[in-house]
């Protein structure tokens, strides 16, 4: 990521072909592919608990609604993780743009509440603003996994994001 922006040459398009691009990105193991899975109605993308990311690249699948409406969803590897190679944050992120060509109408950002909200998922969102700019909040959608947790404790996405919403959620929401 080296301090470079794209925000010069990326648009975030407002819908107006049939095709609506989705892209997912969050921390390994916040439960990315198994949300891209939901949206799709289908598995498509791989999705399994592991110690280590199931994700390894970016990648693309379609669904059409019944509607006629064409959503593509990309799933990307934990690009944020603080282990991952800067070198190869690059390369995915000039991938997941590539699939992307229609341009990006909404972007996935996935947090696990089996975890604690992190530095990393912090230097996440300040790194997605620095990539493509303040206006990638307008684009944003927060999105909780493990919700079936929350009900097995009788509690509710604002029983848990009461306790202590991070400063950082308070800022894209």
């Amino acid at each position: 990521m080296g301090g470079s922006s794209i925000d010069d040459e990326w648009e975030f398009t407002a819908p107006s072909s049939g095709v609506r691009t989705l892209v997912l990105v969050g921390r390994t193991g916040n439960g990315k592919s198994a949300t891209g899975n939901s949206i799709l109605g289908r598995k498509s993308f791989k999705s399994r608990a592991s110690s280590s990311g199931v994700t390894s690249t970016c990648e693309l699948q379609r669904t059409i609604l019944r509607d006629g409406q064409i959503v593509n969803v990309i799933d990307t590897p934990g690009l944020f993780d603080l282990s991952a190679e800067s070198d190869f944050v690059g390369k995915e992120i000039v991938k997941c743009i590539d699939l992307a060509k229609d341009g990006v109408h909404a972007v996935l950002v996935v947090f696990s509440v089996r975890t604690r909200f992190s530095k990393e998922e912090e230097a996440a969102l300040h790194s997605l603003q620095t990539l493509f700019g303040s206006k990638i909040i307008d684009y944003m959608i927060v999105v909780f996994t493990g919700g079936d947790e929350l009900e097995d404790n009788d509690e509710t996405l604002e029983d848990y994001l009461g306790r202590e919403c991070p400063e950082p959620l308070k800022v894209t929401s």
